[in-house]
């Protein structure tokens, strides 16, 4: 019996984990790093609601060409974390870039503002 599985089959049991996550404080921002191994952009999810940002992201399994696999016991996990924003990070202004499965999501933080306030005598 021959097994047809289709690159983008997911299964809803699949297992879920925190990825690893550096997180580095600059002057200017607040960098996470996160490790998602076999990720890539077009697999990774990064949402921002209020002031939790959700990171999700599955794994895309090779596929050598010229195979078809049969069945597969190995699997890699599917990632997700969550992460309470400050309220100095500027929502606007995060950038996030993947690379050899290490995610780099930069936060910048806001410009603080300063006022002149006018003082009148009497």
């Amino acid at each position: 019996m021959t097994t047809h599985i289709e690159k983008t089959e997911r299964h809803n049991d699949r297992q879920r984990v925190l990825p690893r996550t550096d997180i580095i404080e600059t002057e200017e921002s607040v960098i996470l790093v996160a490790d998602v191994p076999g990720a890539g952009d077009d697999s990774i999810e990064l949402t921002l609601t209020e002031d939790v940002l959700t990171l999700r992201g599955h794994p895309v399994e090779p596929v050598l060409e010229g195979w078809k696999p049969e069945r597969t016991e190995f699997e890699l996990p599917d990632y997700e974390r969550t992460f309470r924003l400050a309220t100095e990070i500027d929502r606007a202004g995060i950038q996030a870039t993947i690379q050899n499965g290490s995610l780099r999501v930069t936060l910048p933080k806001k410009k603080p503002k300063t006022n002149r306030i006018e003082v009148r005598s009497g």
